[in-house]
């Protein structure tokens, strides 16, 4: 809004107007309408660029200073820090304009990276360019990613970076068409982020349906906000994690040793009666293994998909006499020491 204000003033000042309907063509890129070139063929004749420039400039920095935080964008990246979640910025505008805007909002601390449209050889939205930048920098997929954006333009490119896109428009942008957008909210402050990922999960980015995230969610619930990036624990909290795990995998074992003798005795017990014990001791131990990893500040879901790779390279190689699956020639095994690394080196 500033930014319209501060052309509109300036056509004024040559005694022209400044149609919204050609403005919000621009909004969120840079390359639908050139209000220089615009302006000039309303005066009908050239004009001093760098004048009127450096004086809308001013006044563009004058409104902005009037600007704060959007309602709700504070609690969302708070909420983002204790879930365990990178955060970045991928703007069209360049870091000239960004990076002070973000240290005056007291924001620059809050964000992993800042991808701007200068980072990407001046490409624009609706060009996916500044997302696929801002995921390269955050080292996840698209897959995992979440993108807020409050123009067409904006959404466009995140569609186009394979991201699932939350709307939430400004004042300006509020009328505008958004072709099929993945969710929508009227502001940010209208529900807490976790709750929207709850939403959000249920209609797409399969991401939000992570068991480590869980766990972190879990552990923000409680008051108790797991490490951000890899850290080893203390010796009382890995025995106290030890135990938690020795508890659950004692009551696993004792419902393998009563379903297992009453089928070999011939026995044919209620599937759904037979499984509920299995299955619920099953996950809890799963909960408290996750637990375990995310505790140390390790991204459980990147560990287990580099142990996932690295499994299914055993596909076609030997078996064992009871059914395991074993190494084939020429096997590497999981690379989680790197996986550590990169998680050490990005804070997550």
């Amino acid at each position: 809004m500033p930014d319209y204000l501060s052309w509109k003033e300036t056509y004024q000042s040559f005694g022209v107007e400044l149609p919204v309907d050609l403005w919000v063509q621009n909004i969120g890129s840079v390359t639908f309408f050139d209000p220089y070139t615009h302006l000039e063929s309303l005066v009908g004749r050239a004009l001093d660029r760098d004048a009127v420039k450096a004086a809308r400039r001013r006044r563009d920095d004058e409104l902005m200073a009037q600007q704060g935080r959007m309602p709700g964008v504070a609690d969302y990246l708070a909420e983002a820090r204790q879930l365990g979640l990178k955060t970045a910025v991928a703007s069209s505008s360049r870091h000239a304009w960004v990076d002070p805007l973000l240290n005056r909002l007291g924001l620059t601390d809050q964000f992993d990276a800042i991808c701007c449209r200068d980072d990407v050889e001046q490409r624009a939205k609706p060009d996916p360019a500044v997302y696929q930048a801002a995921l390269a920098a955050l080292d996840v997929g698209p897959d995992e990613a979440l993108a807020f954006e409050d123009s067409p333009h904006g959404a466009a490119a995140a569609r186009a970076a394979g991201i699932f896109c939350v709307i939430v428009p400004n004042e300006m942008t509020s009328q505008l068409t958004f072709s099929q957008p993945d969710y929508r909210l009227t502001s940010l402050a209208d529900m807490p982020l976790k709750q929207l990922l709850g939403h959000v999960a249920a209609n797409g980015a399969p991401f939000l349906n992570s068991n480590a995230r869980r766990i972190r969610e879990f552990h923000a619930a409680i008051g108790s906000p797991l490490p951000a990036a890899p850290r080893l624990r203390d010796a009382d909290h890995l025995a106290m994690r030890h135990k938690l795990i020795q508890e659950e995998y004692e009551e696993v074992t004792a419902v393998f040793q009563a379903i297992i003798p009453a089928l070999q005795a011939g026995e044919q017990p209620d599937t759904v009666e037979a499984l509920t014990p299995l299955v619920h001791e099953l996950a809890d131990l799963l909960y408290v293994v996750y637990g375990a990893i995310e505790a140390c500040g390790v991204d459980a879901d990147a560990v287990f998909q580099e142990v996932h790779r690295a499994n299914l390279q055993k596909a076609g190689g030997p078996r064992r006499a009871d059914g395991k699956l074993l190494k084939p020639a020429g096997w590497q095994p999981a690379d989680v020491r790197s996986v550590l690394l990169r998680q050490q080196g990005n804070g997550r």
